[in-house]
């Protein structure tokens, strides 16, 4: 009676130690330990809607909530942008939590420890974008054409941004900027019924007026030459996701190609960008 008890035990044994990995309601595992909740995998890979539900640990004990491929020992980084982990408060004192402990405070502040004392986690915004540019370099603007306003000198670029020599900010994260651009032309004639168009031009149309244009015209002259400086000002805010690009242009038809104007260490002529 005891040795058939024996081998039933050694039966019901035997799968898990003969197989290099272990599936539980999947029979195609994908890690040492894979877990389909749902028991939905139908195909090898599974697809991503049937990998939200699985839970697997890798040969190296990383555990992977919701991906297959987890890179740090707990990783709930799933597709379905749930992937958050939730705390909850507890009494042990720091030392007893250890160094690298996290909690939930009653007084909704997460906490850390550092092996001595429980500690409130800054509530610090990052830092913002914020660019100051301007412009002292010659540039010539062809006549009846849009030119693209490059080689700027930078006054602010507090987490680099910018690119001075092709005049692109790059949006760092998501969210909302203010964008400035000042020109000024030198001294020249103006022709009659002729304009200078200010651009602020992103690279997407998502919820997004892709380029925003400031004109100045001048109609008909009741003389025959008019010599001025000329400017123009644009000012927009865009709705820009992380890597989308923003650029500077000028379009004029005054008759002849213009030179900006580069008196004053180039003040005339500036952009501002402020992430909102």
């Amino acid at each position: 009676m005891k040795m058939k008890t024996f081998y039933k035990g050694l039966i019901f044994f035997l799968p898990f130690f003969m197989q290099a990995q272990t599936g539980v309601f999947t029979k195609d595992p994908m890690q040492t330990f894979h877990v389909d909740a749902a028991k939905d995998n139908t195909i090898v890979p599974p697809a991503t809607p049937q990998i939200l539900n699985d839970v697997v640990v890798t040969s190296d004990g990383k555990l992977g909530v919701g991906l297959l491929n987890p890179i740090t020992k707990v990783d709930v980084r799933s597709a379905d942008q749930k992937g958050i982990i939730g705390l909850g408060t507890s009494t042990q004192t720091a030392a007893a939590a250890g160094g690298g402990a996290i909690r939930y405070n009653a007084g909704n502040i997460i906490q850390y420890s550092d092996g001595v004392a429980w500690h409130n986690l800054p509530m610090t915004l990052p830092p913002k974008a914020l660019v100051l540019a301007n412009k002292s370099i010659a540039l010539s603007l062809t006549n009846n054409a849009t030119t693209q306003v490059d080689g700027w000198s930078v006054l602010t670029d507090a987490q680099s941004n910018f690119t001075a020599s092709s005049g692109t900010f790059t949006a760092p994260r998501n969210g909302f900027y203010i964008v400035s651009f000042n020109i000024t032309l030198s001294d020249a004639n103006i022709a009659q019924n002729s304009r200078i168009e200010t651009i602020i031009e992103s690279n997407t149309a998502t919820n997004n007026i892709q380029t925003y244009r400031s004109v100045n015209s001048y109609p008909a002259w009741d003389v025959s030459t008019v010599n001025n400086i000329v400017g123009g000002n644009c000012t927009a805010i865009f709705n820009l996701s992380a890597g989308n690009t923003i650029q500077f242009k000028v379009f004029h038809n005054f008759g002849g190609n213009r030179s900006i104007n580069t008196a004053n260490s180039g003040t005339n002529n500036s952009i501002s960008i402020y992430e909102l």
